[in-house]
């Protein structure tokens, strides 16, 4: 959650980059592709992975022989395509959730369930489920979610956070 050292490696090292607070198997080399952008405030299960590639389909053979130039047969041209992904902030990524290639933006606040294939995009506060993963309800009333995203509250440090969730609480509680 806190650590600078390990976003500084993921982006280094692995072309990911993990804003802050946010924890989870995605942060562990090697389980999230390059081209990964992970909002703050994200929380990710155990055994979450990251897919940005799949095999040429249409090439005589799939293996990453044919592809992948780290493995000394091709060059740099020939690997396949690798998509990126935003995790937008404060999602949560229940265990075992598999990321696949069509998946481009997990928008901001949504939930994705335990085991679920994610395979397109999913909007902001929906919860999704499933293989495929498929949006099953929203988490706020449109007028509430608009209103959550203009506080950006993501931008801001834990401490100021705690009071602007404070006043969503009491407006809530006021509402009924």
């Amino acid at each position: 959650m806190f650590s600078l050292t390990l976003r500084e490696v993921l982006q280094r090292d692995y072309g990911v980059v993990a804003g802050s607070y946010s924890y989870g198997s995605l942060m562990q080399p090697g389980y999230a592709d390059i081209h990964t952008v992970i909002g703050r405030y994200v929380s990710i299960g155990p055994g979450v992975r990251r897919i940005g590639a799949a095999h040429p389909l249409t090439d005589f053979s799939m293996h990453p022989f044919w592809y992948n130039s780290a493995l000394g047969f091709v060059d740099k041209n020939s690997d396949v395509e690798r998509t990126a992904c935003v995790i937008e902030h404060d999602c949560w990524i229940g265990a075992n959730t598999l990321i696949l290639p069509g998946c481009r933006r997990i928008g901001v606040g949504s939930v994705i369930g335990a085991g679920s294939v994610v395979t397109r995009d999913i909007p902001d506060f929906a919860i999704a489920v499933g293989n495929p993963a498929r949006v099953i309800r929203q988490r706020f009333e449109p007028a509430d979610a608009q209103r959550i995203l203009e506080s950006r509250y993501w931008e801001l440090e834990p401490a100021r956070v705690k009071d602007l969730l404070a006043t969503f609480r009491d407006r809530k509680s006021a509402l009924g």
